[in-house]
């Protein structure tokens, strides 16, 4: 999770002419024995980043945590054509992984989360699932995110593929998530520039997918890189990346 370079990416990249690595520690972690997967919407994107700090900052374990704006939902419940996939309700949605080898931790750990997410902030619609199958399912919006977002923008001649597509990536203090993630998209929907916004929400990194078309104006293509230009501000700014 650190912001400075990934060293080990980089002198494998090098290929030998930075350094040559002579010895390699791994640490090999069992398979947890309990995992259960739950979801939760809110009615605004702010709420739910706050949801994220506030589970962090009171130390609840939680193995995933992640975040998807509605714009993010929507992509996926236009992508659907699997039966056994329902649509969801088009709000701002976290997504969470609790693991343990103890049951009872574990069920803890989501007792908690739940309190922060439908108690304290006002969540709605907080389902879990333990087996696999379901577990998947629970995380379909997550997992399908990327290519649902161009599908969006996509269609035809003139549609946005992934070889057109800029995802952003930036990490602030949790501190700062719930602020400037909300200011993103608040910029998105001000320029009128389509773009997801989610993020690998428990250390505080986010991202927006931004599909161009080969149609797109210069106009459009400006917006888009002052939205990346103001979130990438934004970042610096609180001492992020």
């Amino acid at each position: 999770n650190s912001a400075g370079y990934n060293l080990p990416a980089l002198l494998i990249g090098s290929e030998g002419t930075l350094g040559i690595i002579t010895d390699v520690t791994v640490k090999i972690y069992p398979i947890p024995s309990h995992v259960i997967a739950a979801s939760c919407t809110f009615d605004d994107l702010h709420t739910a980043a706050e949801a994220v700090t506030t589970i962090r900052m009171l130390g609840i374990p939680v193995s995933r945590i992640e975040l998807l704006d509605e714009i993010s939902i929507r992509a996926f419940n236009q992508s659907i054509k699997n039966e056994e996939l329902q649509p969801m309700e088009e709000k701002a949605t976290l997504f969470l992984e609790f693991s343990s080898h103890s049951e009872s931790s574990v069920i803890a750990d989501l007792s908690a989360a739940q309190a922060v997410c439908v108690d304290d902030l006002e969540g709605s619609n907080f389902v879990s699932a333990r087996d696999e199958m379901t577990r998947n399912k629970v995380w379909a919006a997550r997992h399908k995110l990327y290519y649902s977002s161009i599908a969006l923008r996509g269609g035809g001649d003139d549609g946005a593929t992934s070889q057109s597509t800029i995802v952003t990536d930036v990490c602030v203090p949790l501190s700062s998530f719930a602020d400037i993630i909300s200011a993103t998209a608040e910029d998105l929907r001000d320029l009128d520039v389509f773009g997801t916004c989610f993020g690998h929400a428990g250390d505080g990194n986010f991202h927006c997918i931004l599909p161009l078309r080969p149609d797109d104006t210069d106009e459009y293509k400006d917006k888009v890189f002052k939205v990346i230009e103001l979130m990438t501000e934004r970042a610096i700014n609180v001492f992020g990346s």
